[in-house]
């Protein structure tokens, strides 16, 4: 006889970690490393961890983008980097980062640049990701009464 398929458990807006929403963290961490009176290396980590009930959701997006960093934190988080770098940091090279891009020449200026799109990435991915969470969410959930399922009133 055979077994019957098992249904996937569906997301539902109570399952987030915030009120009815999806809560992620945007980590963004610079190091800056200093050999005597000269900077000697710069580089950023961007780390990712979503809702908790975005886990599944997440690792199938980044098997999509082909990102291999992720996984669960010593402290039982699931977390993502979206950097190619197999050790989750980008180097920046000798003078420190700035987040404005105003820099003293044209190589500042892109690798400013490079920083704060390497950022973006990670923020707009982060965003997508709780999107798609409450679109899911609102489709398992049930209207509550007198609302449609857009959570408008119902006017008659």
């Amino acid at each position: 006889m055979k077994k019957r398929a098992r249904n996937p458990k569906r997301l539902r807006s109570q399952d987030f970690a915030g009120e009815s929403e999806p809560y992620s963290e945007v980590t963004v961490t610079i190091s800056i490393r200093i050999l005597g009176t000269g900077i000697t290396r710069s580089r950023l980590a961007v780390n990712v961890c979503p809702d908790p009930a975005l886990e599944s959701m997440a690792r199938k997006s980044l098997k999509a983008l082909n990102k291999e960093l992720f996984g669960i934190s010593e402290n039982g988080f699931f977390g993502a980097c979206l950097s190619d770098n197999f050790n989750g940091w980008e180097d920046l090279n000798d003078d420190y980062p700035r987040i404005d891009e105003k820099g003293k020449g044209k190589y500042d200026k892109e690798c400013l640049q490079a920083m704060n799109a390497y950022i973006r990435e990670s923020v707009d991915w982060a965003i997508a990701l709780n999107k798609q969470g409450m679109e899911e969410a609102a489709r398992n959930s049930p209207a509550p009464a007198g609302k449609d399922s857009d959570g408008k009133d119902l006017v008659m």
